[in-house]
């Protein structure tokens, strides 16, 4: 069986692990990151939007190409006919072009990607991965294990504490029959626990639901409502281009230093429980993750990490948990769990 060493090894190459990679190669660190895609960056798994701040703090990361759109509102309509406009400036993002950019910055730094490769197991420093294609074993020595492979993370399930409530998501990209500038948000009553969603990416846009699969309600199902609505409405031509789906984490921040081993992204449970926003945190997770390691401090990304995400992670977990559990009354229910609304912040 072949055998590798490496400082650092980092399973899953998304926006967590490449970024963590990126900072850590940077820093002159021997990084290795193992990804079962072909590609990194594809496919595409969630509806692309990051706030503005992302790209004030990561320019490099934001080649003209991974912009779609700009957009500086989120527009939410709702149930009960009132629609509601907030400020949320940012992009929309071809993610694919994303993801792969800091990849590729990653590997101009010095770090090495080893794709189709699943990771399997793990026994003290020693992690056992397989191609996926030929099937060959291959164990790999480390000094730090960093689990960056998304919301169903082996790393997190092996380690101890992982996420268990997830929500799901389906979604397809479509022509747009009229410009849309903003961000727009659907809450519906076949959408429980979650809402419909409509992105713009130019002449394309976005559309997709994310609900709670507790409630018994297919979410393809639900897709396919949905985007009859809005095609209904105006919004979009009656023609798929794409499809896609996934699953995002639902109980706020783990335990993310363990034993040797760190979490970042959705592996750690750095997406938001009620929006399902998980582009961002990754790559800040990652970001802190590299810092504290290149800093001598491992342990200080768990203080760093519960200082800047854990309450406001654990806040929106306790309110659904609290109050979307049952979905009626849903004008009371979505001002308590949205952040739009003002009750929102009351409690």
């Amino acid at each position: 069986m072949k055998r590798l060493k490496c400082e650092f090894l980092v399973v899953g190459g998304g926006p967590a692990g490449s970024t963590t990679a990126y900072k850590l190669a940077k820093g002159g660190a021997k990084v290795l990151v193992v990804d079962f895609k072909r590609k990194i960056g594809t496919p595409v798994q969630c509806a692309e939007f990051v706030p503005i701040q992302l790209y004030h703090q990561f320019k490099e990361f934001f080649d003209e190409e991974a912009i779609a759109q700009r957009v500086n509102k989120m527009v939410h309509f709702t149930p009960w006919g009132e629609v509601v406009s907030m400020d949320s400036p940012g992009f929309v993002l071809n993610r694919e072009i994303f993801d792969y950019k800091i990849h590729l910055l990653a590997l101009q730094n010095g770090a090495e990607y080893m794709l189709r490769t699943r990771f399997l197991a793990l026994e003290g420093k020693y992690a056992l991965l397989e191609n996926i294609d030929t099937r060959e074993k291959l164990v790999v020595e480390f000094e730090l294990l960093i689990g960056a492979d998304g919301p169903r993370s082996r790393v997190s399930i092996l380690t101890g504490e992982h996420t268990k409530d997830f929500l799901t998501t389906a979604q397809i990209t479509v022509p747009l029959k009229i410009p849309v500038e903003d961000l727009l948000i659907f809450f519906r009553d076949y959408i429980p626990g979650g809402y419909g969603w409509l992105f713009p990416k130019g002449s394309t846009a976005n559309v997709g639901v994310g609900l709670d699969p507790s409630f018994g309600i297919n979410v393809m199902d639900a897709l396919r409502r949905f985007f009859k609505e809005v095609v209904a409405e105006g919004f979009v031509e009656n023609k798929i281009l794409k499809r896609t789906g996934g699953w995002i984490p639902a109980e706020g921040l783990l335990k993310v230093v363990r034993d040797g081993v760190m979490l970042v992204g959705d592996a750690g449970g750095f997406c938001h429980p009620i929006t399902g926003g998980g582009i961002a945190n990754a790559v800040l997770s990652g970001s802190m993750c590299a810092d504290a390691i290149l800093e001598g401090s491992p342990e200080d990304f768990e203080e760093l990490s519960e200082d800047i995400f854990g309450e406001t992670l654990r806040r929106a977990s306790l309110k659904r948990k609290k109050y979307m559990k049952e979905w009626d009354a849903l004008e009371d229910r979505i001002k308590k769990t949205w952040i739009a609304f003002k009750e929102y912040w009351e409690e």
